[in-house]
């Protein structure tokens, strides 16, 4: 399945925004606040009907849980309803509408809810496959998983999603070839069931070092990698990840081979992987139909793609930060 369109309208600080044709391997740049984040989380909300069915009485409680309808509706004068739309490339659409409670309650008996989704099962897994990533950041887990194998939003459970991957000797093969390569002294790793409590305990073995490193000396950056591995492999369906600043607590070398990983992960397996940062190394490493620059007018949220555009050689971090691009700047 290939995303044609994404729309969302009336969302926070997202009045009317259009991606057209978005790469599967898509990169949103611009400042903080502009609302890069407000795009994972319009999309974190409207697949919730894929994961978890579409009853009245949940689709209350997500609303709740995302600050209520007073938090999501737009801060600026508009009109209209809240909507999020995919398209494909067979001009099938998934439809998320919502008219900011009033009619939802009002005209809906029953366990009806105010969710629209014309579509083949089949073409729209994707969304059914869809998780936000930000770790370290307990906050963004909003929904609890149906499916406790699968990462969280945070990573927190990162150990025991990661023990499971390396039971199958392909993936680990393939996990350990990239570890190799993000962490230079990089040997092995394991992760070991306690028998007090159940959960696992991870464990780094380095070169020249006999004694593994517990979690506890295991660094930020090193766990962000871990995590992010494991959310790449966790599934062998496509998955559509949001990934918020993957580059923290990286060596700019590491960040210029993740974007390698996510390319060909992307053509590889059908995965979508979307990122929203604020490092000029990884934007040095993306070509310019990879990047969406957000800005922010008068409190409204715009974007620019820049499929067909020349930059006449300037590396994307330069036409980024020199303002070539027409912002994503906060000056």
């Amino acid at each position: 399945m290939k995303i044609k369109k994404l729309t969302i309208q009336n969302f926070k600080s997202l009045i009317n925004i259009n991606i057209d044709e978005p790469e599967p391997f898509t990169t949103f740049v611009g400042p903080n606040g502009s609302g890069k984040s407000n795009i994972f989380e319009a999309i974190q909300l409207a697949v919730l009907p894929k994961r978890f069915g579409s009853s009245r009485q949940s689709y209350i409680e997500w609303i709740n849980v995302f600050g209520g309808y007073e938090s999501i509706k737009p801060k600026s004068k508009t009109k209209g309803q809240l909507m999020i739309k995919f398209e494909d490339d067979y001009k099938n659409a998934y439809v998320f509408i919502d008219t900011f409670g009033e009619k939802l309650l009002k005209n809906l008996p029953g366990e009806e809810s105010n969710i629209h989704s014309v579509i083949s099962k089949e073409k729209w897994e994707l969304l059914k496959n869809c998780r936000r990533l930000f770790v370290g950041h307990p906050e963004i887990s909003k929904i609890p998983d149906s499916h406790s194998f699968l990462l969280d939003g945070s990573g927190s459970n990162m150990v025991n999603v990661l023990k499971r991957l390396l039971e199958t000797e392909r993936v680990k093969e393939e996990m350990m070839e990239w570890l190799r390569i993000f962490i230079p002294a990089f040997d092995n790793i394991s992760v070991q069931v306690n028998a007090l409590n159940g959960n696992g305990e991870l464990a780094v073995y380095e070169k020249y070092i006999t004694t593994p490193l517990p979690s506890n000396l295991i660094s930020d950056g090193t766990k962000n990698i871990l995590s992010i591995l494991t959310a790449v492999y966790q599934s062998s369906e496509p998955q559509f990840l949001c990934i918020e600043e993957p580059e923290n607590g990286l060596h700019p070398y590491v960040i210029k081979e993740l974007v390698n990983l996510f390319r060909q992960q992307c053509e590889e397996k059908g995965h979508y992987i979307w990122l929203n940062t604020h490092s000029p190394t990884l934007v040095n490493q993306l070509e310019a139909k990879e990047i969406i620059v957000v800005n922010k007018n008068e409190g409204q949220t715009t974007i620019q793609q820049f499929k067909n555009k020349n930059f006449h050689g300037l590396p994307m971090d330069e036409a980024w930060l020199s303002n070539a691009m027409g912002g994503g700047v906060p000056w």
